[in-house]
């Protein structure tokens, strides 16, 4: 038996399908702004009715909104915003690909009775209830509780504004933070597969915002520009610290590259480990450490170890490639106690011809001379501003040198080493 397969060709004129406009025949009953104004003594569930503004009852809780951010680039996950001419509001839903039902743009309406409402972080969201608290509403309620109102159209007009004069009114809305550039020039977005807090500075750089980057985004290995522009993103806020979160790199606006603002080459107080730095002891068994006492992280030094001994160690940094960069302006903290002021048991240097590995004294070492340093007491003392900008090379280090006898031990630490220049 034999299965015979035959092709032929027909010429037909077909008519273009005609595209289907949703239409909702009803209507909202309350605003986003009055939907946040519901008492949230704990989580809430929605029924029939909800109370806002601690008197008012509305029938048939059902809000309406346009859609300001989408989850087509991945750094938003399984979240919807909606913001009507009130407010905003996040609602998290447990569904990926969000972006192919609704896009940017697209009105929805939410019939809200059998959702929940409560805090995240202490940001007000719709959800569902997960172990007690707000969670993510199951795929299976969707078409039940959301419903598109004719095709997108135009995405919200972002509310202008610098860091330092958003506020909660503004939470979950589309905004444009103006005149602001990132601190972390050259790094990725985020990290793979990690959500990543980078830093957005204004143009005083005293005002700073966190930028909330997923390691999921399709643009995560991309570099952070140098220069200054506008973002536009959705403004949140995770207990009581403001975050800020791009759709995509279409929302950097007016990036002017050829404006440059100092940046961290050095940024390092031991928090967890030497980070950037290596220790290398020349005499002596005990060695450079990381260490802490309350609030304060540091690398510490000293002689002692139930005894006193002579040492000679090195705190060496990363090397620098500052030919990339100009106006270095160099600073940290120390603390001694045990010594005498200006003993020369603590001084700092640079090189340029240190290999990098092994015996530092091998290399050329240029003392730093203008750097304040503690009196002793434990005091953590700044050094100043130390102006670095007539070094250049592609291998600097820079480095803290401890020596000590048997007699007049000291013990130092040293923290908040930054290194801070402009790109070329």
């Amino acid at each position: 038996m034999g299965v015979v397969l035959l092709n032929s060709c027909i010429k037909e004129k077909y008519n273009t399908p005609s595209q289907v406009t949703p239409i909702v025949d009803f209507t909202s009953t309350l605003t986003i702004s009055q939907l946040k104004s519901a008492d949230l003594g704990g989580l809430i569930l929605i029924g029939d009715t909800l109370i806002i503004n601690t008197t008012d009852t509305i029938i048939n809780p059902v809000i309406q909104g346009i859609v300001s951010a989408d989850d087509e680039s991945g750094n938003i996950y399984k979240t919807l915003y909606l913001q009507d001419n009130t407010g905003g509001i996040q609602i998290a839903i447990d569904k990926t690909s969000l972006y192919t039902t609704y896009k940017k743009g697209q009105r929805v309406f939410v019939k809200l009775k059998g959702l929940y409402l409560g805090n995240y972080g202490e940001l007000t969201q719709i959800g569902y209830t997960y172990g007690g608290e707000i969670g993510r509403i199951p795929e299976v309620l969707i078409n039940s509780h959301f419903f598109n109102d004719s095709l997108p159209g135009a995405t919200p007009i972002p509310l202008d504004r610098t860091i330092s004069s958003i506020s909660g009114n503004d939470m979950n809305m589309l905004v444009r933070l103006k005149k602001v550039h990132f601190k972390e020039v050259g790094s990725v977005y985020a990290e793979v597969n990690v959500s990543t807090n980078r830093t957005l500075l204004d143009s005083t750089e005293a005002v700073s915002i966190i930028l909330r980057n997923s390691g999921y985004a399709n643009f995560r290995a991309e570099l952070m520009p140098k220069g200054q522009g506008n973002i536009v993103g959705i403004l949140s806020a995770y207990n009581g610290d403001y975050q800020f979160y791009i759709r995509d790199l279409n929302d950097l606006e007016n990036w002017d590259t050829t404006i440059a603002f100092p940046t961290n080459i050095i940024d390092e107080s031991f928090t967890s480990s030497l980070g950037s730095f290596t220790q290398y002891s020349v005499i002596g068994a005990q060695i450079w450490l990381n260490s802490s006492f309350g609030d304060e992280t540091f690398a510490k030094m000293s002689g002692y170890a139930s005894g006193y001994f002579a040492n000679e160690d090195w705190l060496i940094s990363k090397p620098l490639n500052l030919d990339n960069y100009n106006q270095e302006i160099f600073s940290f903290r120390t603390a001694m106690k045990y010594g005498t002021a200006g003993d020369g048991t603590l001084k700092v240097y640079t090189s340029t011809d240190y290999s990098g590995t092994g015996d530092p004294n091998l290399a050329t070492w240029n003392e730093i001379t203008t750097a304040t340093l503690s009196a002793g007491n434990y005091l953590f003392t700044p050094s100043g501003d130390i102006d670095l900008s007539g070094i250049t090379g592609t291998n600097v280090y820079i480095a803290f040198k401890y020596v000590c006898g048997t007699t007049g031990v000291p013990t130092w630490e040293v923290t908040s080493i930054k290194l801070r220049a402009k790109p070329n």
